[in-house]
């Protein structure tokens, strides 16, 4: 085993030892259920069914005969896709302490003693930081398929549901459909926790780095509408968090492709990357 395999696999563990780690598996958990719950006894289901497949397209559904599917295990696994968000905080919160806690412990120079240089040191946090957040995506893809079936059973292995493809309309199955939605949230959680992981470094502490990259993600919208008036609001990280809405061709600054949108945060994600690895190995680090 390489040595920055080594260090990932004790990150990783160092991680989990962590009450507030578990604390994050059990609030999904504990979301979940109570959504079902919720959706179960108290939710008319075939309102679920319009919302969640229909989305206001029931002639689009007649017209190309596809068939609007049951509210069952496929249903509140789409419905909840959405606590990827959660995940994204979450992501930023261990992405800004990684870091920051070696230096409030004052245990960052014995990391740093070891074999290992810091490029590599810094690499097995930076990998860490992201493994979690899909281990975390995972864990709520699988809890959300174990209770949705549990409480909705299952209508179809693989139904066929439409997509907005922005202009039109596309059959697509909902394996794929969801496979999507995880993308569009994968890309911009990786640069939020790069921006987290960035500033971090740059301040020796955890408060600056998760107040800032929760303003960037949380209030985004209105960072961009504020400016959107102006030519620069299209080069703005807000603009460009939200890859579904722009594929959809409604993004909030408009004659926004889609393409362009993932160039920026493409852009954005080396900058922060180089920012990170360059201060990490000039600095001082003292672990005062």
């Amino acid at each position: 085993m390489s040595n920055l395999d080594q260090l990932v696999k004790n990150e990783f563990i160092k991680l989990h030892h962590y009450k507030s780690t578990w604390a994050m598996y059990i609030f999904i958990a504990v979301l979940l259920v109570g959504s079902a719950l919720i959706t179960r006894f108290f939710v008319d289901q075939s309102l679920m069914i319009n919302e969640t497949f229909q989305e206001g397209l029931a002639e689009a559904y007649q017209s190309m005969g596809v068939e609007i599917p049951a509210y069952d295990m496929w249903a509140f696994l789409s419905e909840n896709i959405s606590l990827i968000n959660l995940i994204i905080i979450f992501t930023i919160v261990v992405a800004a302490k990684i870091i920051s806690n070696e230096y409030k412990w004052g245990t960052i120079k014995l990391l740093l003693i070891r074999p290992a240089g810091r490029g590599t040191v810094l690499t097995s946090k930076y990998i860490t930081v992201l493994l979690f957040s899909v281990v975390l995506i995972i864990y709520t893809i699988i809890l959300s398929m174990l209770i949705g079936l549990i409480f909705f059973g299952i209508d179809a292995w693989n139904p066929i549901i439409l997509d907005n493809m922005g202009s039109s309309y596309t059959e697509i199955s909902m394996i794929a459909a969801i496979g999507k939605d995880v993308l569009f949230y994968l890309v911009p959680l990786i640069v939020i926790a790069t921006l987290s992981f960035m500033v971090a470094i740059l301040f020796k502490g955890s408060a600056m780095a998760i107040a800032a990259s929760l303003t960037v993600y949380i209030a985004a919208p209105i960072i961009t509408l504020m400016v959107s008036k102006y030519e620069i609001s299209k080069y703005l990280l807000t603009a460009h968090l939200n890859l579904r809405s722009i594929f959809e061709g409604a993004p909030l600054v408009e004659e926004t492709s889609f393409g362009f949108s993932v160039t920026i945060l493409i852009i954005y994600y080396l900058v922060f990357m180089v920012i990170s690895w360059l201060t990490f190995q000039k600095r001082d680090v003292t672990g005062h």
